[in-house]
């Protein structure tokens, strides 16, 4: 067991960390243990120049109290408490713990450390994403054995009215669980994605009810190959294909180059990826295995998703699943509610112009846009700014224009108007002159037809006093 860890100190150093439970004894706290600080939960590191060293959650390393040169003075004087009674331990037993959201959930996943064991960090991702065993939200490392024992107790949890499942349960926490620490050696039926042999420590995925599938399925299209290799393993295939022509004697040379394709194809057929994507339920979650590799894996929104666990992603927040987009590697890294790195930064567009005091329809209008910028190097709250007020900048030039062609409306409607009543004016008084001029007219004949009457009127009279006298005269006479 090794005494020393190298660790980076909060300054940026690389220390050499004393580990051992002798150093670590006279402070009451060993390394790898949980405690609760004055300055909020962290990790014990180990001892450094007569110190004891933590690594307090959010810091960039570790660093310690000059006041904290024992048990007393850390516990009395300075108030730090245990927070998980199992000591860690060395690094090479001890695997990180990332907290992530999956499925609107906070859970844990452990993280997989170069040349880790992968079985059983897959498990027991598989079990705590399912909430079936759960860590101390606190809790930054983990121990293989207490993950072991974690995932025992959940077995025998699932058999617990079954005495003979339960003794041989009991056999595989001491003698099988122990294996899987170093890994784990499967042989590979080519006919069906959960075609394994049934070793004894492979049996440990039936006892869970976890599936184990692995996408390494010849096509039923290519009938000759199938025909050959299809009901074949991998134990059965490799010495086949180095003496192919004692064991396919009768096969055709084009069929040997398929079949030398298939078996150099990575562990992976378009076929048996189809596979896995049609049998897996949605967001049911499995191990996958390629590559002499165990990983997590499941299906949501149609797609198949691994989960990375990768020691070097720890950090990544919004890095948590990899999109299988086809078996020759291309993918896709989205965070934990399956969001791309841009739909995440979409959102945060949003909810900063919303901030901002933008209305929803000019959210909506600037989502719709950043939505088309493929760049990722670019800052999208200040394109979407841009973006909306060269909006803004436009309607209000729109507005301009229609307040300039209202008043050249309006200054022709005056005009209009004007000429109008011009024209109105124009034709009154061509009318009052004209009825003006009727009138003088009008007046004139009867004017003179009075006069025209009343001479001949007068005429008549005379004559008719004429007449008058004459007939007296006349009467006279006689």
């Amino acid at each position: 067991m090794a005494d020393t860890f190298p660790y980076k100190s909060k300054d940026g150093k690389l220390i050499d960390f004393d580990v051992s439970r002798s150093s670590c004894e006279r402070y009451g706290f060993f390394a790898g243990s949980r405690v609760m600080t004055p300055r909020g939960a962290g990790t014990v590191i180990g001892v450094y120049q007569n110190n004891l060293w933590f690594h307090i959650e959010g810091d960039e390393g570790a660093s310690y109290w000059d006041n904290g040169k024992d048990y007393e003075s850390l516990v009395f004087k300075l108030s730090v408490q245990l927070i998980d009674e199992e000591p860690i331990g060395p690094a090479e037993n001890r695997y990180r713990v990332k907290r992530i959201t999956y499925l609107q959930r906070e859970v844990s996943i452990i993280l997989q450390n170069e040349n880790g064991p992968c079985p059983l960090i897959s498990i027991a991702n598989v079990l705590l994403l399912s909430q079936k065993i759960s860590l101390d939200p606190d809790i930054q490392f983990v121990t293989i054995k207490k993950l072991g024992d974690l995932i025992m107790k959940h077995a025998k949890s699932l058999y617990k009215d079954n005495q003979d499942v339960l003794d041989i349960l009991e056999d595989y926490n001491k003698n099988v669980l122990p294996s899987l620490e170093k890994g784990l050696i499967v042989n590979i039926y080519f006919d069906s994605i959960q075609g394994f042999e049934k070793t004894e420590p492979c049996q440990i995925f039936d006892y869970l009810n976890i599936k184990l599938v692995h996408g390494w399925i010849v096509d039923p299209n290519q009938k000759e190959v199938k025909q050959l290799i299809g009901h074949l393993n991998y134990n059965d295939l490799v010495p086949k294909i180095v003496t192919f022509d004692q064991s396919f004697p009768n096969a055709k040379p084009e069929l040997q180059q398929k079949i030398n394709d298939f078996a150099n194809s990575n562990q992976l057929t378009d076929y048996g990826l189809s596979l896995i994507q049609e049998n897996l339920k949605e967001d049911e979650l499995c191990v996958f295995f390629r590559n002499n590799h165990f990983a997590t894996m499941t299906k949501h929104d149609g797609y198949l998703h691994i989960l990375v666990s990768d020691v070097g992603y720890e950090r990544e927040n919004n890095i948590i699943w990899d999109r299988i987009m086809s078996k020759e590697g291309e993918s896709i890294f989205l965070s934990g509610d399956f969001r791309s790195r841009k739909d995440e930064l979409i959102i945060e567009v949003v909810n900063t112009l919303k901030l901002f005091g933008f209305k929803d329809n000019e959210v909506d209008e600037a989502k719709s846009y950043i939505q088309t910028i493929d760049k990722m190097d670019v800052d999208l709250v200040d394109e979407a700014t841009k973006y909306l007020q060269s909006i803004n900048n436009n309607n209000n030039n729109n507005n301009n224009n229609n307040n300039n062609n209202n008043n050249n409306n309006n200054n022709n409607n005056n005009n209009n108007n004007n000429n109008n009543n011009n024209n109105n004016n124009n034709n009154n008084n061509n009318n009052n002159n004209n009825n003006n001029n009727n009138n003088n007219n009008n007046n004139n004949n009867n004017n003179n037809n009075n006069n025209n009457n009343n001479n001949n009127n007068n005429n008549n009279n005379n004559n008719n006093n004429n007449n008058n006298n004459n007939n007296n005269n006349n009467n006279n006479i006689n």
